[in-house]
């Protein structure tokens, strides 16, 4: 239906003059309106009139000044952006710019007329064209830059964001120039280019130049020189174009003598003014729907421009029309819209179910929905086309049908444009609307100026008389049950019929518009003075303010039109709903409901049926608000009011329980209870104070009850305390309800204030007996670190597996180790292992051997050790290597226990011999490596020659281990041996090396060093050749590996292993021997160190030393000591009885060359000075002390009895007192490093 703003004849835009100034003809020549201008704001309009420059007051049209500075005719005008100046061209050749005030602050000059000036809306330029160049004027330059250009310059114009200069030439020529004057595009046409306008629409995908050219065309082109669309002809030379608003519109002046609206398109609207000259400048004021135009003979003009809504409403799709060629569809419930381009001057507008009708000034085109089946579906695609200009002052559609409204008459058309009937009315047409109905039967609601109210169906001839009343009709509409009829007349009445009686049932003052709900034919809303008004039933008027008028009214919502802008208002139902409940009318308060209220309606609803026992419309409320609880009560009541069997007493019994339950439900609690007293159910009532939490109330009906429980009642308050969060209050009532777990369970779930001492209390007063209550508390007093109540629950249980779990897991060791002390073999796995571990990751590897020791596992301290050694060796820490391979021997012998198994005891032995031999290679190589990695070193040069023999006798032809290398051994052997005179050692050392890869920055060292070795002698130095003290042969100093006996750093005569001194590992004159099997090593020590040596000493006072031979051998004895005293074999003879029990045992091993210790019997024992002796303590028990006697006393030995190995005593000590530990076990307690 055509909304109330649109009446018969009442124009789509309307105009109205603001202002007017014709300009008085001088010397009898007519004051032509050359060009005008705006300010930034729309409140000065400057003019170029004759030789002067006006200035006008834009708003009410005062002469502000008339500025006289031109010697000619004033062509052009501009204001700057910030209108704060602006400037005039002219006839003169000059240009003069103005502040706002209208005092001239520059002038410069042309060869020619000035045809056009124009200011930079981005910058401070000024473009001023005339008949041959065209000038740009900056304010920061000193002069003014020209640029020649071939034909006379008409119009001119910059883009929008100032980059570009547009210009438009009599030849026909434009020519599109940059900020700097420089040509980008040129264009051709046949005519004069008289005028031409950039468009400011934001929405166009690249800058579209509208050019008005004197071939009577309008044309457009994008800044590449690409023509838009065809040119448009327009019957008459264009002098002016300019864009209105924000380029929604264009404006166009001309020799027509007009001036006209035109889409941005250029397709013509409608007329704005006729004229009776050419039309020369027309413009829009901004921020104002005004233009303002100038004529040939001297007429200015303001004109503002009102655009009135086309638009029209079915339900809620709301069409209207936008920029005067668009049409938007608007679903008003789910705020949709679809615009439909029409690309012309848009007259009337109809929307009705799935058709929309838009008419065109020569056309009609329908369109209809492309799913008829979605309410939703905005996709409107074109049905018919109308081809005729088919003027009205009304327009509606049906579903097959157009109506047209003329005055008095009414014209039915099909889509074809066939007229099929025709209707003459008494009066002139004042309101049209479809009523719906059936397609092709519609009915067509008309309100007449003579006050009849007329139903024309479009199928018959005859229209039907509703009402006939005095007044003209403004607006109607008919209830959704066709029974009642409302009309506003034209004083403002609202009339409300019966269409049954014909009678008024309701009339106020006031109103505008007026609306029946589509979905409730008891509710109507209207509008006037600011307010709107819900009629609803017999009930009062509801008011609330609202600007603008009613125009649809569907469910809760209201359509207003505001202006131009429709809006949708939310209307709660509550008011009615609640008058509805009031009479106890469920079935129109339900109706109500159905149009939209609150979830708290519905239930207010559902509450006040449910009392009326009105179970269908209760059922129907909560089912709409999901309230399941409610809906079970319904069905509930309805299950105990069937089941009363239509027995009288049960029937009142049940309703009176069915009432009991409403009103529990309701929020009447006390009567609901004594409802169940008295219904003789007690325990309801209970069970309703239980669940309210109202335990007092509770109480009182339990006291007067025998067969309830007290103590069940405290637990349920004790649960109810636990659901909201008063654990101290649940705990007590679970204590006093007997159940202590439930309570400690609480209390260590929400560790409120003082929680420990509550839990400590229980703890303390239950009986030992409660070992889960007590193992409940335990555990939550360890996960919250308090360690001493936690021991304190443990003790009192016994529980000691979980007291040394608590202290491992807090790894408090300190008491952890103590209490296995103290329960000794229960915990030491327990314990020990995660110690051990703890203490490995705290890099103290000592104490995690002795853990892992303790713990029974050797196999992880072995694995800690190898992981240890390997990183040692890989990052270069050979002495560390050294440390953890002694470690691992160490480990390994005391994780065995020597058995009479001799083939098992060989194998572990031999494993940590192995360990012992690769911590004695890496400690000996770590000097190696210090010396060939290290730019400087302290090491001398006997050292490493004793270290890299010993790595090289010692290690033999085997591989050696991982990191130690040949090469870097060899290096150091050879360049000691050089420096120490054995040249045949270095060049045997030179000679291995060519053999292998040595590094790149050493092969140039030792080609020369193999040179200058050549000039030595083939010999080496006799003094560094080493001489075993046990038999007294002198060894080469690289062991030829030719005996498999002798192999390794031994004597390559008699197999005796040298001993050397850890330090610098020179040869100590240490001999091993070992006592005689049938004598312990407790007797043998105690020989050595107790038997009398007085004797001895007598006897050989005053004798001397003496050399001599015995066989093959150089040997010494003491003066002439010719005892023939029996030795340990039974045989007599002189000397020492030592020397004699080496030259018996080296007699006894040439006969099989394998080597043989030393065996001493008690004689020969009981001969040894105990200074000279050197004990190594067995490390295991089970092991043999191992004995060794110093060949030469002079030298003082030290031995470390942790790893066994010996040191010059001097050295030793020198080390010990450095670095507080042996150099090799880095043990702190060497134990008697010293002789016996």
């Amino acid at each position: 239906c055509p909304l109330p703003t649109s009446f018969p004849h009442a124009p789509t835009m309307k105009t109205s003059t603001l202002w007017t100034d014709d300009v008085p003809p001088k010397d009898g020549e007519k004051s032509s309106i050359n060009d005008l201008a705006f300010n930034p704001s729309g409140t000065q309009m400057v003019v170029a009139v004759g030789s002067r420059v006006l200035l006008y007051n834009a708003s009410d049209g005062d002469l502000l000044m008339s500025l006289r500075a031109h010697k000619d005719t004033v062509y052009c005008v501009d204001f700057d952006r910030d209108g704060a100046r602006f400037a005039s061209g002219s006839a003169d050749c000059s240009v003069i710019i103005w502040n706002k005030d209208g005092k001239p602050i520059l002038k410069y000059s042309h060869n020619d007329s000035i045809q056009r000036v124009c200011f930079n809306p981005a910058t401070d330029c000024l473009a001023s064209c005339t008949n041959s160049d065209f000038g740009l004027y900056l304010p920061t330059e000193k002069s003014v830059a020209k640029y020649k250009v071939q034909s006379k310059i008409l119009s001119a114009s910059w883009s929008n964001d100032g980059q570009f200069l547009a210009l438009g030439m009599f030849s026909g020529q434009i020519t599109i120039r940059d900020r700097n004057g420089n040509e980008k595009v040129n264009i051709a046409r046949s005519a004069p280019v008289w005028c031409l306008s950039w468009s400011p629409w934001s929405d166009e995908a690249f800058d579209l130049l509208a050019v008005g050219c004197w071939d009577q065309t309008l044309s457009f082109y994008q800044l590449s020189g690409i023509q838009h669309q065809k040119d448009r002809k327009l019957g008459f030379n264009p002098c002016s174009i300019s864009y209105f608003g924000n380029g929604e519109y264009m404006l166009i002046g001309g020799s027509n003598k007009q001036a006209m609206l035109c889409t941005r398109e250029g397709a013509k609207l409608c007329v704005i003014s006729d004229r009776q000259e050419w039309v020369w400048t027309v413009k829009y004021r901004p921020n104002h729907n005004a233009i303002a135009l100038g004529d040939n003979g001297g007429g200015i003009m303001m004109i503002n421009l009102q655009f009135l809504t086309v638009h029209g409403l079915y339900k809620d799709r709301y069409a209207y029309r936008e920029h005067m060629t668009d049409v938007i569809v608007q679903h008003l419930l789910t705020e949709q819209k679809v615009r439909i381009k029409c690309r012309d001057y848009v007259k009337k507008v109809a929307v009705f179910r799935d058709r929309l009708a838009v008419q065109l000034p020569d056309r009609i085109h329908i369109y209809d929905l492309a799913n008829h089946d979605d309410s939703y579906d905005m996709h409107y695609r074109i049905k018919e086309r109308i081809h005729q200009s088919l003027p009205c002052n009304l327009l509606v559609v049906t579903t097959s049908h157009i109506i047209l409204c003329q005055e008095r008459k009414l014209q039915l058309l099909d889509f074809q444009g066939v007229m099929v009937r025709e209707w003459i009315l008494a009066s002139v047409i004042r309101y049209i609307k479809v009523d719906g109905g059936k397609a092709g039967s519609e009915g067509v609601l008309v309100g007449l100026k003579d006050g009849t109210i007329l139903k024309v169906y479009v199928d018959n001839a005859f229209p039907i008389e509703l009402i006939k009343q005095s007044a003209s009709i403004r607006c109607l509409d008919i209830s959704i049950d066709r029974k009642r009829l409302a009309v506003v007349d034209s004083d403002n009445r609202i009339l409300v019929y019966d269409l049954a009686t014909k009678e008024i049932v309701f009339q106020e003052s006031n109103a505008n518009s007026v609306a029946f709900n589509t979905e409730l034919g008891d509710m109507l809303s209207y509008s006037g003075n600011g307010t709107l008004a819900i009629k609803t039933g017999e009930f009062p008027v509801s008011n609330q303010k609202l600007q603008g008028f009613v125009v649809g009214f569907r469910g809760s919502k209201i359509f207003c039109l505001h202006y131009l802008t429709m809006k949708t208002i939310d209307i709660p139902q509550s008011a009615s709903l609640v008058r509805y409940v009031e009479s106890k009318d469920f079935d129109s308060a339900y109706k109500i409901a159905c149009l939209g209220v609150t979830d708290e309606d519905w239930r207010t609803l559902g509450l006040a049926s449910l009392k009326a026992l009105d179970l269908e419309i209760a059922r129907k409320a909560f089912v709409r608000i999901r309230e399941m609880r409610y809906i079970e009560l319904v069905n509930s009541i309805e299950a105990r009011l069937k089941s009363a069997n239509g027995d009288k007493d049960e029937l009142e019994h049940a309703k009176g329980l069915c009432q009991a339950e409403i009103c529990a439900w309701s929020g009447d609690y006390q009567e609901a209870a004594k409802t169940y007293a008295r219904m003789g159910e007690v325990e309801k009532a209970i069970n309703l104070f239980v669940d309210l939490r109202q335990w007092d109330e509770a109480k009182v009906f339990a006291a007067g009850n025998s067969s309830i429980d007290s103590k069940d009642l405290t637990r349920r308050q004790a649960e109810w305390a636990e659901e909201t969060s008063d654990w101290k209050k649940a705990a007590e009532m679970y204590l006093a309800a007997g159940d202590p777990l439930r309570a400690c369970n609480i209390i260590g779930e929400n560790k409120g204030n003082d929680w420990q001492e509550i839990m400590i209390d229980v703890v303390r007063n239950i009986p030992k007996s409660e070992v889960e209550v007590l193992n409940v508390c335990g555990k939550y007093y360890s996960d919250a670190d308090e360690d001493a109540f936690a021991k304190e629950v443990y003790v009192k249980l016994d529980d000691f597996s979980n007291l040394m779990q608590l202290y491992i897991r807090k790894q408090n060791w300190v008491d952890a180790t103590r209490l296995a002390d103290e329960h000794e073999g229960k915990f030491d796995k327990s314990v020990f292992l995660p110690y051990a571990e703890w203490l490995a990751v705290q890099d103290r590897f000592d104490a995690a051997l002795e853990a892992y020791r303790k713990a029974g596992r050797p196999d992880q301290s072995l694995k800690m050790m190898e992981d240890l050694t390997s990183n040692a060796v890989t990052e270069g820490r050979f002495k560390d290597a050294s440390y953890y391979y002694f470690l691992m021997g160490t480990e390994t012998l005391k994780g065995i226990k020597l058995t009479k198994d001799k083939k098992k005891n060989e194998r572990h032995l031999k494993l940590y011999q192995e360990f012992m031999n690769k911590a004695d290679w890496y400690y000996a190589y770590s000097s190696i490596h210090n010396f060939c990695n290290d730019p400087f070193t302290s090491l001398q040069p006997e050292m490493l020659f004793q270290v890299s023999r010993f790595l090289i006798n010692s290690m033999g032809q085997i591989d050696a281990p991982y990191g130690i290398s040949r090469v870097n051994t060899l290096y150091t052997l050879a360049k000691q041996a050089k420096v120490l005179g054995a040249f045949k050692l270095a060049r045997f050392a030179y000679d291995r090396l060519q053999q292998l890869k040595v590094p790149g920055t050493w092969e140039d060292n030792i080609d020369f060093d193999m040179l200058t070795i050549q000039a030595k002698p083939v010999r080496d130095n006799p003094e560094l050749a080493p001489v075993c003290y046990r038999c007294g042969s002198t060894n080469p100093l690289l062991n030829p590996f030719s005996n498999q006996h002798t192999v390794g750093d031994k004597c390559t005569n008699c197999g005796h292993p040298f001993i050397r001194s850890f330090v610098n590992f020179d040869i100590l004159p240490l001999v091993e021997f070992f006592p005689n099997p049938e004598i312990s090593d407790e007797d043998a020590l105690e020989i050595i160190t107790t038997h009398d040596k007085d004797a001895a000493k007598k006897k050989n006072k005053g004798k001397e030393w003496e050399e001599g031979k015995r066989g093959e051998s150089d040997v010494m004895t003491f003066g002439d000591d010719d005892d023939d005293g029996e030795d340990d074999w039974g045989g007599r003879g002189g000397g020492d009885p030592f020397e004699r029990a080496i030259n018996k045992t080296l007699e006894t091993q040439d006969g099989n060359g394998a080597y043989q210790p030393v065996i001493l019997g008690a004689k020969t024992l009981a001969s040894l000075k105990r200074d000279e002796i050197y004990l190594c303590k067995p490390i295991i028990a089970g092991m043999r002390y191992r004995f060794y006697k110093n060949m030469i006393p002079d030298i003082s030995v030290a031995v470390s009895q942790p790893c066994h190995r010996f040191f010059n005593e001097e050295d030793f000590e020198f080390v010990y007192l450095k670095d507080g530990a042996c150099p090799f076990s880095r043990a702190k307690d060497v134990g008697d490093y010293g002789p016996l």
